[in-house]
Order: structure tokens, then sequence, then C-alpha cells
């Protein structure tokens, strides 16, 4: 007929303390929406002044560089009006969130 194989190498249940251990590690691990919006708006600032540094740059003569200064530009740009609309989505969902009745 059938032949039945025992189950071996299983695990014991791990006890709830250590599950809420793990768990706890976890949240300290975990990056908030705020951490990441403000590490974004750092970038975008490291953006425009490099921006600023390769404008001045041509400026003053120290560099001939103007594609890598028209490509920075662009860069900080694109990033602001990013940023702008983003945070004009945001104001718009919080107010749609707002006038939400219960």
């Amino acid at each position: 007929m059938y032949n039945i194989v025992p189950i071996s190498g299983l695990s014991a249940i791990t006890p709830i303390s250590t599950v809420d251990t793990v768990a706890k590690q976890d949240k300290k691990d975990t990056v908030t929406f705020g951490e990441i919006l403000a590490g974004k708006i750092e970038d975008v600032k490291a953006l425009e002044a490099q921006s600023l540094k390769s404008a001045t740059d041509i400026a003053t003569g120290a560099s001939n560089d103007i594609e890598s200064a028209m490509l920075d530009s662009t860069k900080a740009s694109t990033a602001i009006e990013m940023t702008v609309q983003l945070v004009t989505r945001a104001v718009n969902a919080y107010k749609d969130i707002l006038s939400m009745q219960i």
C-alpha cells in the first residue's frame, strides 16, 4: 500500500516573547515617510547647489564646460518642479481628507 515516512527536521514553535522582540527590532530598522521626504528634499537642495556652482564657475571663467552647467541646471529645475508638484498634491489630498464626512 502506502509507505508513510515520519516527518523530521521540523523546528519548534517560537515563543511569543521572541516574536515580540523581533517585531520591535524590525520597527527600529524601518524608515518613516517623513525621513524619506526629508532625504529627498536634501537631494533637491544638493542639485540646486551644484547648479549654482556650475553657473558661477561658467560666469567667473573657472570652467568652460557649458554642457555640464546646462545639465546641472536642468536637473535642478526638474527636481524643484517635481517637489512643488508633490507638495501641491499632498496638500490637496490632505484638504480632501479634511473635507470628508464621517
